[in-house]
């Protein structure tokens, strides 16, 4: 396995920053190295670029609109613009991971025509080579590498694409599963009916999921449905009541419960927080 670059600072990433001409087809901006730190977290809101990354070690999640994901050692992650981004490190296990933030047209047409346009994470893709192809690639000549970095990146998106084809084949019933589960929001849901929507006992289902999402397929079900409550707080009149009740909750008491145990605060906290900020 080859070595991290060595690090002359005490920061917890080392950048290589591309300051060459760009165009709106393809414009480079940073490649980057960053090092464990619990505290790791990227917020990005309606985000302009496309980010590519590969956990190196450690493990963290990720979120992008209303996907989210655990990415670990092994895998890699792809990002795009439009979308709302966050991004944390493990505070147990922080990540070390090594990326590249772009943008442009020619990124767009590349995962279009690679079928990784609606992507997320590509797990266990375990080449990061490629990835240290593109850092190595701005670092040696962060002013003039602009059609050596656009071939790089074909490079790599062309072997995302041949990892993920696989991945997809193999766990056909968990992204089965997924989809069902993301139908089914609105009403009580148990892993009993998610796992017979597949015909999968509960406990292979739960395998199932988890080594293809990072996530267990319940938890999964609470994320969404927190998201989609938080949505219909932000976004519609409806009373606490009303969305409580449209999300299938036995009652407003229950809804409650729930909404603050994702986050630490009731849903009228919540809706009143985010109107004033």
């Amino acid at each position: 396995m080859k070595e991290l670059p060595k690090v002359s600072n005490l920061g917890t990433e080392k950048y290589a920053v591309y300051t060459g001409a760009g165009t709106p087809a393809f414009l480079p901006l940073v490649a980057g190295i960053t090092l464990p730190n619990p505290s790791y977290t990227i917020y990005r809101d309606n985000a302009d670029i496309y980010v590519f990354e590969y956990v190196l070690k450690g493990k963290g999640y990720i979120r992008q609109g209303k996907e989210q994901a655990q990415a670990r050692a092994g895998d890699a992650y792809i990002l795009q613009p439009g979308k709302f981004h966050h991004y944390y490190a493990d505070a147990r296990d922080p990540w070390t991971k090594i990326w590249l933030n772009a943008g442009g047209s020619f990124i767009r047409h590349l995962l279009s025509d690679y079928g990784l346009n609606q992507a997320l994470l590509i797990p266990g893709f375990g080449r990061q080579q490629y990835f240290y192809s593109l850092f190595h690639t701005i670092e040696a000549d962060p002013s003039n590498c602009c059609n050596r970095l656009a071939l790089c990146l074909h490079e790599l998106v062309q072997a995302l694409s041949s990892c993920y084809g696989s991945y997809r084949e193999e766990h056909t019933q968990a992204v089965m599963m997924k989809n069902y589960i993301e139908q089914n929001l609105t009403r009580p849901l148990k892993i009993e009916e998610a796992a017979a929507s597949v015909h999968l006992s509960p406990s292979r289902a739960i395998h199932l999921f988890k080594e293809a999402f990072g996530i267990p397929p319940y938890r999964h079900y609470l994320a969404q449905r927190f998201e989609l409550a938080q949505s219909m707080l932000l976004y519609t009149a409806l009373s606490i009541q009303e969305i409580s009740e449209r999300l299938g909750f036995a009652d407003y008491h229950h809804f409650t419960i729930f909404f603050k145990k994702e986050c630490g605060m009731s849903p009228s906290q919540f809706r009143s927080r985010e109107r004033l900020s």
